[in-house]
């Protein structure tokens, strides 16, 4: 009995860890240099782009490849975000995602003014895009 009280005990308390979110869970970081290739330099008249993945429970051994304008551009994982300084007009972005979670890929075209800031959002599962805002 006093085994099974302890087992018991131990088993709740080992579960009670697993219901909490660690600051893993929600913050949102910079993407790795080395996993970000184009439009780095900001010129005048650029405008600012940036593409943030969500973090989430799913989507951990998902891969998401950005092409902005066809140009393989980045490889943003769960919870990272990457800023793109990009020349006024309109651009194509196009995900494809790898993976567990590998779909055919999705695009949006987004229409960027001189020195306006567009945020644009990747879901956990790193297979679709949406626009977030734009100021």
């Amino acid at each position: 009995m006093k085994s099974t009280l302890l087992l018991v005990g131990a088993a709740t308390l080992g579960l009670a860890g697993c219901g909490t979110a660690s600051q893993h869970d929600t913050v949102i970081k910079d993407a790795v240099a080395n996993r970000v290739f184009l439009y780095q330099s900001p010129n005048d008249g650029d405008a600012t782009l940036t593409v943030t993945r969500a973090n989430g429970l799913f989507g951990g051994g998902c891969s998401s490849r950005l092409s902005i304008d066809q140009k393989f551009a980045a490889d943003i994982e769960i919870g990272e975000q990457a800023t793109f300084h990009l020349p006024n007009g309109q651009h194509t972005l196009a995900l494809d995602s790898s993976g567990a979670c590998q779909t055919g890929p999705t695009q949006m075209d987004v229409s960027l003014g001189a020195g306006e800031t567009h945020q644009v959002a990747i879901n956990a599962r790193g297979t679709a895009l949406s626009q977030v805002d734009k100021r």
